[in-house]
C-alpha cells in the first residue's frame, strides 16, 4: 500500500487531489500544530473579475496560544460561510456546474458546528467523490501516528501496514527520504504542473483552488487533467 500525507486545507489546489491518484491512502495530518505565518491551511484562492482572490477561513485565536489543527475553531462561522457562497456566487454563477459543486459545500457550510476539521474534511472528501478519485483519507489523530518528518512518516506506515509514501516533488529538499528507504519505505515524489485551463475574466491565473477548475471545467475534465499534470519520480 502506498500512502501520501498532506495537512487538511480549505478547498485545496490540484496538487494535493492529484496525490489521490497515484497513492491508496491520505493522511491528514490534522495532530499537528498550525504553522505560525502564512499557511494554506485555511486559505486558498479563486479567481475574479479582478483577479485572483484570497479565501480565508477566520479562525479563533485569542488567548488560544498555538493550537493544534484539530482543535482550530472558525470565527463566526454562520456569517462566515454566508460570505463565502455569495462570493462564489458572484463569480462563478454561469458556470453550467455551479450547482453541483456548490451542492459538494452547502451541507458542510450550512451546518453551525464551528470545529475546523467538521467544515475541511467533509469538504475535502466531498470534492474526491465528485472527482472520483479512488484513494481514501486518514486522519493522523485516528491513525495514532505521532513525530515529525521521517519519523511520524514512518509511523504512519507502520499503523497503515503501508510499505511505500509518494510525497509532493518540493519535500525532497526537507524530509530525510533516505532514513526512510534505510528502514525499508520505498519513497516516491509526485511532481505536478498545474495545467492552463479555460477561466472566466481574463487572463489565465493558476495554482489556484481546485474549485475553479470545477467550476469552470467540470469535474471529469478536471480529472484528466490531474491525471496528465503529475508524474510519479521513483528515489533510488
Amino acid at each position: 500500500m502506498v500512502i501520501s500525507f498532506n495537512q487538511p486545507a480549505f478547498i485545496p489546489w490540484g496538487g494535493v487531489f492529484a496525490r489521490l491518484l497515484h497513492c491508496d491512502r491520505m493522511v491528514l495530518l490534522d495532530n499537528t500544530l498550525l504553522a505560525r505565518g502564512f499557511t494554506f491551511v485555511n486559505r486558498n484562492r479563486v479567481k475574479t473579475m479582478a483577479g485572483a482572490l484570497w479565501v480565508t477561513v477566520p479562525l479563533e485565536r485569542a488567548g488560544r496560544g498555538r493550537q493544534m489543527i484539530r482543535d482550530l475553531e472558525i470565527h463566526e462561522k454562520t456569517r462566515w460561510a454566508k460570505r463565502l457562497l455569495e462570493t462564489l456566487r458572484h463569480h462563478y454563477a454561469r458556470s453550467p456546474w455551479f450547482d453541483a459543486v456548490l451542492a459538494r459545500l452547502t451541507p458542510t457550510l450550512d451546518d453551525p458546528d464551528p470545529h475546523f476539521m467538521a467544515t475541511v474534511f467533509p469538504i475535502m472528501e466531498s470534492l474526491r467523490r465528485y472527482l472520483d478519485l479512488p484513494a481514501r483519507f486518514l486522519l493522523q489523530s485516528r491513525l495514532g501516528a505521532g513525530g515529525t518528518g521521517a519519523e511520524l512518516y514512518a509511523a504512519a506506515c507502520r499503523a497503515s501496514g503501508a510499505e511505500a509514501i509518494l510525497l509532493p516533488a518540493a519535500a525532497a529538499d526537507c524530509v530525510d527520504w533516505r532514513q526512510l528507504q534505510a528502514i525499508g519505505i520505498t519513497v516516491n515524489f509526485l511532481r505536478y504542473e498545474p495545467p492552463v485551463t479555460p477561466q472566466f475574466w481574463g487572463e489565465f491565473r493558476g495554482n489556484l483552488s481546485i474549485l475553479d477548475s470545477l467550476f469552470c471545467i467540470g469535474p471529469e475534465a478536471t480529472r484528466r487533467l490531474l491525471a496528465a499534470s503529475a508524474r510519479v519520480e521513483p528515489v533510488t
